[in-house]
């Protein structure tokens, strides 16, 4: 797979623009940054630095992309290492992103077993102690 995002990232392509853009809405982000917020000031601001990082490199890709498909055949080697550069600067702000992201995840799925394995513990201890008191009613 590391392979193809390499030839993705370094082969010119006739219609240089990028599928889209990462984002729909400025504000789409801000219920998880709130989220983020609640858990942690700094991991909210990490999350918006990497977003504006990302955003930029893409805006520079999409720059880079119109002036090597507006170019023209004559201008196009002289644009394809901006475009290169920018693709890869795309690509590096956004596994940072992806990062962050499993990073936060892996985080929270540990926590996740931490209490699943807290509340595991209680259910084996009310076991215990039901048969207990079944145990007393019986007058065992």
């Amino acid at each position: 797979m590391a392979v193809g995002w390499l030839l993705l990232l370094s082969a010119p392509v006739a219609l240089a623009q990028p599928a889209g853009p990462p984002r729909t809405a400025p504000d789409e982000d801000a219920p998880f940054i709130e989220f983020l917020r609640r858990q942690s000031p700094a991991l909210a601001e990490r999350f918006i630095a990497l977003r504006d990082a990302r955003d930029a490199a893409f805006a520079e890709l999409q720059q880079a992309s119109a002036r090597y498909s507006g170019g023209g055949p004559a201008l196009r080697a002289v644009s394809l290492p901006a475009l290169q550069q920018a693709r890869r600067r795309y690509a590096e702000a956004s596994l940072a992103m992806l990062d962050f992201l499993d990073a936060r995840d892996r985080e929270a799925i540990a926590r996740l077993e931490a209490d699943m394995a807290r509340v595991n513990r209680s259910l084996e201890q009310r076991a215990r102690d039901r048969a207990q008191i079944e145990r007393t009613l019986r007058g065992e």
